[in-house]
């Protein structure tokens, strides 16, 4: 075999003899609009007699990435590649390529098996495709055999020349290297013109036809070899970029946990109780909680059951209230955001940070020392700080305890407020008096210079009464700051609070709107309070006035303003029946779109979209029936207050052209028709003010629901302890409502500590209602559940489940990544992460992820049924309880997962009680409960259950199976 001249490779300018010999043969191929042509092989040829295919090898049997091997231009000549290789070529054509199909049998011709041979002269001495000699003596080739060399020559030097990973390899051969190979016996030809009598003999001797198609299958087999290294190297560099990017992340998360004073995940805290001792952060903290209106208990001695949180929030949780980091960056001591809990930079230790006289202090409660912070002692404190949040009191809240609680610690707001109102009151009641004045007597007498001091006096007057305007607007908006601050998460406390069947019992729509119904009443009652106290008072003062002028007009206008009173309120009444219906449509329309998007998946695949959105259609246009509605009455509203100014004071025109004529001068009338202007004025901004407040009464109703509920947990309830593991329920029974039938009926049982129970039986027995009641989520009507022989009814009950690891039915994760939804809020090391994926059975698919922990999941819609649980699972084993509650928590695990999960809770010696209808759970526990018609009516172990054929558990058993 002969090596490849660079001129038969490539030569553009030949193109026309390989087109002209073979360009008659096969059948052309439409590429346009082809994105790709498969390539058929070994018996077909593929000739470009114009434009350019894009040569790429690809998976066979499933089309992936597309491997770029070259370009094959017009002329190039290519055998439609083997089968046996992992990767097939593929041609991607130009917009201009032209390509013929050639069937091997159009080249088994006998006309072709003797074709003419050439002259030398034909190609010249030297010939143009090899490095063969006319002195030599060889014949030349015929046409058609020329052809065929040079067209395949070029396939086969862009398949040799393929750069697979964008540039030359390693094996790559310049132009002046020596390329050893071995030489099969006979296969050599001195001087033989390039590849003609090879040519000549393809085309006739099928069995150098086929060593041309095992060379391809080892020319494909090496690309298959290439494209593995080059894949190989890519998912170690795509590894080594995710195995970065997860430091980046870990030192990020680092650095965001030790910007807001939480313990990091790599398990260096930030914080901890040798730092400074309990006692000095008790006292600095009951420092900031007594000037936060908020009161302290001391947690137990002896430590903590959870040693992961710091000595604050570990205070925070023994007194039942929520806490906030906040980063201390900028001319932080300047802006009052409420006392905070602070450490020292170099000793830790702890410092209450008050707000006084306009900046913060940092006190000592030890000592009593009081440093007043500036900029150029800033940087002796951490940058991050604790807030706590005042929850409300465990009491029903009315509208009067709720305006008491968001109105503390704004004493100073107040006064402000109060002290603006009555200046700008004071400055308002000039202007009646200098109209009348000047009007009265200084016109008539031509008085120039006291109008004009008149005039100057009012036009100061305006500018002090602007000015205290926008400090009472100032003071407005810190006071709403404020107020919500304090009143939003004091709402959300108490929502987070109540017991699990407040939230049965009401809708999604109507949770949302209680949870931030506080803000949404502060939106719209926004201004309205000081507008109301400020024309009410303005009000008054003119009304006094007028009384003083003339005591008939007066009462008159009296009259007027009872009439104009009363049609508004009538009016806003009106309104505020129609607000009422909208707030209620617009709960149910927002829960009936989050339970259409929800199910979304279920809708398409019964292809009732259509339905969904007609139903929700329906509802949205109610809606905009009430909106419309509500609108006429502010519209008619806006236009009572546009014409019944000028309409009374027509009549009071009139009043004193009638019945009062004479009764005072012009002077005392022009202050009296300004009184009862500015009085009508009041009158407007007053009912503009009830309008507002009447649209927020409906939001108001959304949220005293959650006002008026007691808390799960109160302040009577006792601290459980560290709990070992004995649960006991004694007489237990329990009905969904007062008349309804007993769903649990005199259940008692017991569990040992690092028992293993399986509570078995028919769907709708009762036993997720039993975990219920076993967890606190609902209350027996009768009976009691104990742990470690202490109620559970007088215990703390959140304190409880912190000890515990629950996986209810269709539980779903949170949204982010896997490892905030193992980890929870609290700060696990993904080191413990990772141990409790391995006991639950993810961590192999963890690690297939692209991202590992990282990978961030939305309710569980990225994974499967099967993950989810394991997910879910994961998140309760990951704090290493002493109890465990599943809930059919493995009904979708292959066996070989579940029993790594039975094997990596068994290592946990923790209490177990476990609902499950799978025989190999039952088979595993120390004890099975069977359940009928919410009673008890077997238990023991499962062997001897088995081994009894008439009882409950075999039955249930064979019905199992058959």
């Amino acid at each position: 075999m002969s090596s490849m001249p660079p001129s038969a490779v490539v030569g553009p300018g030949d193109t026309d003899a390989v087109t002209q010999a073979l360009g008659t043969l096969g059948t052309p191929v439409d590429c346009t609009g082809l994105r790709s042509v498969p390539l058929e092989g070994p018996h077909v040829l593929w000739l470009v007699t114009g434009g350019a295919l894009d040569l790429f090898a690809v998976d066979a049997a499933q089309e992936g990435h597309w491997h770029f091997l070259g370009r094959l231009e017009a002329g190039a000549l290519l055998l439609g590649p083997v089968e046996g290789p992992q990767h097939t070529l593929l041609g991607r054509p130009s917009q201009d390529c032209r390509l013929r199909r050639i069937p091997l049998r159009e080249l088994a011709r006998p006309e072709w098996e003797t074709g003419q041979y050439a002259t030398v002269g034909q190609y010249g001495e030297q010939s143009p495709y090899g490095y063969g000699y006319a002195g030599h003596g060889e014949p030349a080739p015929s046409a058609l055999e020329h052809a065929f060399a040079l067209g395949t020559a070029r396939s086969l030097g862009v398949l040799f020349e393929a750069p697979l990973d964008g540039r030359p390899g390693d094996e790559a051969v310049a132009d002046d290297d020596v390329l050893w190979m071995p030489v099969p016996p006979g296969s050599v030809q001195y001087g033989a013109s390039y590849s003609a009598e090879a040519a000549g003999d393809l085309l006739v001797d099928p069995g150098l036809w086929q060593q041309m198609v095992n060379q391809q299958y080892r020319l494909l087999s090496a690309v298959d070899r290439w494209i593995e290294q080059l894949e190989r190297a890519h998912e170690d560099r795509t590894a080594a970029g995710i195995k970065a990017g997860e430091a980046v992340r870990e030192r990020a998360d680092q650095a965001l946990l030790a910007s807001i004073g939480r313990p990091d995940r790599s398990g260096r805290g930030s914080d901890g109780p040798g730092r400074a001792g309990d006692d000095a952060t008790f006292a600095v903290c009951r420092t900031v909680a007594e000037a936060a209106g908020i009161t302290l208990t001391e947690p137990p001695k002896g430590g903590a059951v959870n040693d992961r949180i710091t000595p604050v929030e570990r205070i925070a949780v023994s007194s039942r209230i929520r806490t906030r980091a906040v980063r201390l960056q900028g001319r932080w001591w300047r802006t009052n955001t409420g006392p905070l809990v602070g450490r020292r930079a170099k000793s830790g230790a702890p410092v209450a940070l008050l707000w006084r006289r306009g900046r913060y202090e940092a006190v000592n409660p030890a000592s009593g020392m009081r440093m007043r912070i500036g900029k150029d002692n800033a940087e002796e404190l951490e940058p991050r700080a604790v807030m706590f949040y005042r929850p409300l009191p465990e009491r029903p809240m009315s509208m009067w305890r709720l305006m008491r609680f968001s109105l503390r610690g704004t004493r100073m707001d107040v006064r402000n407020l109060a002290l603006s109102g009555l200046v700008t009151v004071a400055l308002g009641a000039l202007v009646p008096l200098a109209t009348g004045r000047v009007l009265g007597v200084y016109v008539p007498s031509a008085q120039k210079s006291l109008i004009v001091q008149v005039a100057l006096a009012v036009i100061v007057t305006s500018i002090v009464s602007a000015a205290f305007m926008l400090l009472q607007n100032l003071t407005v908006l810190r006071m709403e700051g404020r107020i919500e601050s304090a009143l939003q998460p004091a709402v959300w406390d108490r929502l987070l609070r109540l017991p699990a069947k407040f939230f049965t019992e009401r809708s999604t729509g109507e949770l949302a709107s209680a949870a931030m119904g506080i803000s949404s009443i502060r939106r719209v009652l926004s201004g309205v309070g000081p507008v109301a106290v400020q024309s009410l008072t303005i009000g008054a003062m003119n009304l006094v006035m007028l009384l003083c002028f003339s005591v008939p007009l007066a009462l008159a206008a009296i009259g007027m303003l009872i009439v104009i009173g009363a049609v508004f309120l009538a009016m806003g009444l009106w309104e505020l029946r129609w607000q009422r219906r909208l707030v209620k449509l617009g709960n149910k329309l927002n829960n009936q779109a989050f339970q259409t998007l929800r199910g979304l998946p279920k809708l398409r695949v019964a292809a009732a979209e259509s339905f969904a959105y007609a139903a929700w259609a329906r509802e949205f246009a109610r809606t905009r029936e009430l909106q419309q509605k509500a609108g006429r009455i502010k519209n008619l509203t806006t236009v009572l207050n546009a014409v019944y100014l000028p309409l009374c004071s027509l009549i009071m025109f009139m009043l004193l052209a009638g019945p009062a004529r004479g009764s005072m001068s012009a002077g005392s009338f022009l202050t009296f028709n300004t009184s009862v202007t500015m009085l009508l004025t009041s009158v407007t901004q007053i009912t503009g003010a009830f309008v507002t407040a009447a649209a927020a009464l409906p939001m108001f109703e959304q949220v005293k629901p959650v006002l008026d509920e007691k808390p799960e947990v109160r302040g009577a309830s006792a601290q459980p302890g560290a709990l070992s593991g004995a649960i006991e329920a004694k007489k237990l029974s329990f009905r969904y409502t007062d008349d309804g039938p007993l769903v649990l009926d005199d259940v008692s049982l017991r569990v040992r500590p690092g028992e293993f129970v399986a509570v078995v039986g028919p769907s709708g027995c009762g036993k997720s209602t039993l975990l219920r009641l076993l967890i606190g989520f609902d209350k027996p009507t009768a009976g009691s559940v104990l742990y470690d022989g202490q109620d559970l009814s007088a215990l703390d009950q959140a304190a409880v489940r912190r000890q515990c690891g629950v996986v209810l039915q269709n539980a779903q994760p949170l949204t982010g990544s896997i490892l905030d939804c193992i980890c929870g809020a609290e700060a696990f090391t993904q080191e413990e992460a990772w141990a409790a994926a391995e006991m639950a059975g993810l961590a192999e698919d963890i690690k297939r992820m692209p991202m590992g922990l990282h990978t961030m999941i939305s309710g569980g819609s990225a994974i499967s049924g099967g993950q989810r649980q394991r997910l879910m699972i994961a998140q309760a084993l990951v704090r290493r309880p002493r109890m465990l509650f599943f809930d059919e928590a493995t009904s979708a695990l292959d066996n070989e997962t579940q029993r790594i999960v039975s094997d990596s809770t068994r290592q946990l010696s923790a209490s177990r009680l476990v609902i499950a209808h799978r025989l190999s759970t039952v088979m595993d526990a120390d004890r099975v409960i069977v359940m009928a018609d919410g009673r008890i009516v077997e238990q023991g172990p499962p062997a001897e259950l088995l081994a009894d054929t008439g009882g409950a558990l075999h039955d249930l058993v064979r019905r199992q199976l058959t």
